[in-house]
């Protein structure tokens, strides 16, 4: 989709912000923690917080043919989509991707390039080796998403998904709209980022770091004050929220996005900050969830999407999975079976688990979604 299609929708709230957005071009206070996430029950180690040193070749020589169509990478950042009615199951956006590893890739360095973050891509690839994968291995890049169940209004994180999506602010139910989406960093688990609904309360560039007593008393090194520049955490944008001290903001350490390593607040690739910082203002609106269930339709057939739980929020996530299918109204047309492997998988990414001859939803004149390819993008 082009940016001037985006800058279009958004104009009817901002013009400025529209204007912004044209010149933009999309391209390829908190401090790190220690990761704590999990793979289930068990800690999983993860490479370092810095990115290893790499000659990067461009994908596709040399290796043995594959099933999938391996193409380009691309970074699925801006979407078109439907907003739902509260009543109709959530839709896909964007296309899944297929990559073929050369000499010296890594996780973290694949996942920035596609516009994903470092636990989306291990997670939909268990079985490859995190740290240094071999030459020639095919990954999958999971850019098509289940849009989280929310007021589909301003910006809408969701915490197990560690994903954002940017809508306009003025959506109206059965309105198609650009979308904007970018992976984030969100806080450990002995500080996580909140839930609830909340508004932009300023935004300030290259920000000074007042760092709280809180985070003071557990630095190696206590700095009370960390000036703009290469050293401060928040990188150069930051949108304060009017949750607590909570924020949106850059990174000096990408490598931290798609992870548990922040205080609570949620962080950005830095060039996905940038173009967010211009196309938000005071009194945006927002929402923060926790969803590690997802379940969504496209073309008559039925996916859900499951993350991990990551602050282990529910003792039983299957049990929370068939709650969520029963509230969804299509409980009628899921393969239980196939969902609870989907749960036990946890892979992120969008999986059919449509019961074999269920009934197609009904189109007695109720909003039914538009059917678009997939990769509207």
């Amino acid at each position: 989709m082009r940016v001037s299609v985006v800058a279009s929708c958004f104009r009817r709230t901002n013009p400025v912000v529209a204007a912004l957005f044209v010149g933009i071009v999309l391209v390829n206070g908190c401090t790190p923690m220690e990761d704590g996430g999990r793979r289930g029950a068990v800690r999983r180690a993860e490479p370092p917080l810095v990115p290893t040193a790499t000659d990067r070749s461009h994908p596709g020589s040399a290796a043995a043919p594959v099933a999938h169509d391996i193409r380009p990478l691309r970074r699925i950042t801006e979407v078109a989509t439907r907003v739902p009615a509260s009543w109709e199951a959530s839709p896909l956006v964007g296309r899944l991707q297929y990559h073929r590893t050369v000499e010296g890739e890594n996780l973290l360095e694949i996942a920035r390039r596609s516009g994903l973050g470092f636990r989306e891509v291990r997670d939909a690839n268990p079985t490859i080796d995190e740290w240094e994968p071999h030459a020639g291995v095919e990954l999958l890049l999971p850019s098509r998403f289940i849009l989280p169940r929310s007021t589909s209004r301003g910006l809408i994180i969701n915490i197990p998904e560690m994903r954002l999506y940017f809508f306009p602010s003025d959506t109206l139910v059965g309105e198609r709209v650009p979308l904007l989406t970018w992976p984030i960093g969100i806080g450990a688990e002995e500080a996580p980022s909140p839930v609830g609904a909340f508004t932009v309360k300023s935004k300030d560039e290259n920000p000074t770091w007042v760092v709280p007593a809180s985070i003071l008393r557990t630095m190696d090194h206590p700095t009370a004050v960390v000036p703009p520049g290469p050293d401060n955490p928040l990188g150069a944008y930051r949108i304060r929220l009017s949750i607590d001290v909570y924020a949106i903001h850059g990174t000096n350490d990408p490598w931290t996005v798609g992870r548990l390593t922040t205080h609570g607040c949620i962080r950005l690739y830095p060039e996905d900050i940038e173009t967010l910082y211009p196309l938000v203002e005071a009194g945006t609106p927002g929402e923060i969830v926790y969803q590690p269930v997802k379940f969504g339709e496209a073309k008559g057939h039925v996916y859900v999407e499951v993350h991990q739980d990551v602050y282990q929020m529910y003792p039983d996530l299957e049990a929370h999975a068939l709650d969520a299918l029963a509230r969804s109204g299509l409980g009628a047309r899921v393969d239980v079976q196939q969902l609870r492997a989907a749960v036990r998988a946890q892979t992120g990414v969008p999986t059919d688990v449509t019961l074999q001859g269920a009934a197609p939803p009904p189109r007695d004149g109720q909003i039914v979604h538009e059917r678009s390819r997939e990769g509207d993008v």
